[in-house]
C-alpha cells in the first residue's frame, strides 16, 4: 500500500441529516463537485442522495459519470457547459446553470426545441463575488424572458455570498438584499438559493428554499469560527476521511547529518528517519516538510525536509519501536491523537478544503457503511 484513503459513509450520511435539520425548512442539496471533494465521487453520491433534494457537481463530466453509475437523483450543474456538450447535458436530464440572455442561451433553447423537451435552468445571478452570475440590476428584466421561454422550466436562482464566515459582515446584508430584490417576482415553485455551509450555519436567513452545503457534510468545518459558533449549539460534525501510509525504510543518521533535496533539515540528535511512499504528486504539499505532523503508533511526529514528488519523510526517534511497514496517519485518528484535514491545511499554509479535494483520484478509497 503506497496509501490509503478511508471513507466512513454512515458519517457522512449522518452529517447529511445534521445538516438537513439545522436548514430546515430549507431544502438540502448535497455538492459532490471535486470528486465528492476528494472522498470519491459516486459513493459520496450515493450516500446522499437520499438525505438530499438534490446533487450539486460543478462540471457536466461528474453529471455523467453519476447517471453512468446509476445515480438518478436530481442533479444541477453548478458551472459551465461548453455548447457542443448541451446535447449531453439534456440526455442526462440535469438541469444547467444560465447567467447568458444571449448566443449561450439561445443555444440552449435550440438544443431543447431540437430535442423536444425543454431544458431545467438555475439561473446563476452575480450579487458580489464577480465570478458567474448575471449582473443583479439586470436580473429582474432576464429571469423574466427565462421564465417567459418555453424551452426552459426555471428551477432556481441562486448566488455566491463571498463572506458568510466573517461573523459581523456587513458584505452578506447587502448580498442577500440584492439577491432578494432581483428575484422578487419569481413564483413559489422557483427555488432561491445562496447559502453554501458557513452560511447555513451562520446567517439562518439566507437559507431561504434551499442550501447547497458541500464541505460541513463531510465533516470539515468551514472555518475555526464557525466551529466555535455552532459545536455550542449542539452541531456536531464527524470527520469522514481518514489519509493512511505506511514506512517503507528507516535510516539511522547521525547528529549533523541532512535529509532530503536541498539539506533542507538537519539532524540534531541521532535520529531515525522514517522515509514514506507518497510526495506532492499523491496530494502531500511540498512545503508539508518541517510544518506539519503524523502520527505513528499513536505518538506524534513531525514530517521533516523537502517533501519530494512521490516520497516524503518523517523524524520517529521518538517511537522508538517504529518499523518498516508501520502505519503512518496523515489525517485520523492513532490512539487518543488525531489530525484533522484543517490542521494539516494551517500546518501548509491552505485549508482543509483543498488538502481534500487535491488528494488523487487514483488513490485507493476504502469505504466502510454498516449498511453495506
Amino acid at each position: 500500500m503506497i496509501a490509503e484513503i478511508g471513507v466512513d459513509l454512515d458519517a457522512l450520511a449522518r452529517n447529511a441529516q445534521a445538516l438537513a435539520r439545522l436548514a430546515s425548512p430549507a431544502r438540502l442539496s448535497a455538492v459532490v463537485k471535486a470528486n465528492g471533494y476528494g472522498h470519491g465521487l459516486v459513493p459520496a453520491a450515493r450516500a446522499l442522495a437520499p438525505h438530499a433534494a438534490r446533487l450539486c457537481v460543478y462540471e457536466l463530466d461528474e453529471a455523467v459519470t453519476l447517471r453512468d453509475a446509476g445515480v438518478r437523483a436530481p442533479i444541477l450543474v453548478l458551472g459551465p457547459i461548453v455548447a457542443a456538450d448541451l446535447e449531453v447535458a439534456h440526455a442526462a436530464e440535469v438541469a444547467i446553470t444560465l447567467w447568458d440572455e444571449h448566443l449561450y442561451a439561445r443555444q440552449v433553447a435550440s438544443v431543447a426545441r431540437r430535442r423536444h423537451r425543454p431544458f431545467t435552468v438555475h439561473a446563476k445571478i452575480d450579487t458580489g463575488v464577480a465570478r458567474l452570475g448575471m449582473p443583479y440590476a439586470n436580473a429582474p428584466a432576464v429571469l423574466e424572458r427565462y421564465t417567459a421561454t418555453p424551452e426552459f422550466v426555471v428551477a432556481g436562482a441562486f448566488s455566491h455570498l463571498a463572506a458568510a464566515e466573517e461573523l459581523d459582515s456587513n458584505f452578506t446584508h447587502d448580498q442577500l438584499h440584492r439577491f432578494l430584490t432581483a428575484t422578487r417576482a419569481l413564483p413559489p415553485p422557483v427555488e432561491r438559493h445562496i447559502a453554501a455551509t458557513a452560511a447555513a450555519m451562520l446567517w439562518p436567513e439566507t437559507r431561504l428554499d434551499s442550501v447547497r452545503c458541500g464541505i460541513g457534510l463531510y465533516g470539515i468545518w468551514p472555518s475555526a469560527e464557525t466551529e466555535a459558533v455552532m459545536r455550542p449549539r449542539g452541531l456536531m460534525l464527524e470527520p469522514v476521511l481518514a489519509w493512511r501510509t505506511r514506512i517503507v525504510a528507516l535510516h539511522e543518521l547521525a547528529a549533523g547529518e541532512t535529509v532530503g533535496y536541498g539539506r533542507t533539515w538537519t539532524a540534531r540528535r541521532p535520529s531515525r528517519i522514517a522515509t514514506l511512499p507518497i510526495g506532492y504528486a499523491e496530494g502531500l504539499p511540498r512545503n508539508a516538510g518541517e510544518r506539519a505532523q503524523a502520527l505513528v503508533r499513536g505518538v506524534r511526529v513531525p514530517l521533516i525536509g523537502r517533501v519530494c514528488m512521490d516520497m516524503a519523510f518523517a523524524d520517529v526517534t521518538d517511537v522508538p519501536g517504529a518499523v518498516p511497514g508501520d502505519a503512518l496517519t496523515l489525517i485520523g485518528s492513532d490512539g487518543a491523537e488525531t489530525i484533522t484535514a484543517d490542521e494539516l491545511g494551517a500546518a501548509c499554509d491552505t485549508i482543509g478544503y483543498e488538502i481534500v479535494a487535491r488528494l488523487p483520484a487514483h488513490a485507493p478509497r476504502v469505504y466502510s457503511s454498516g449498511a453495506a
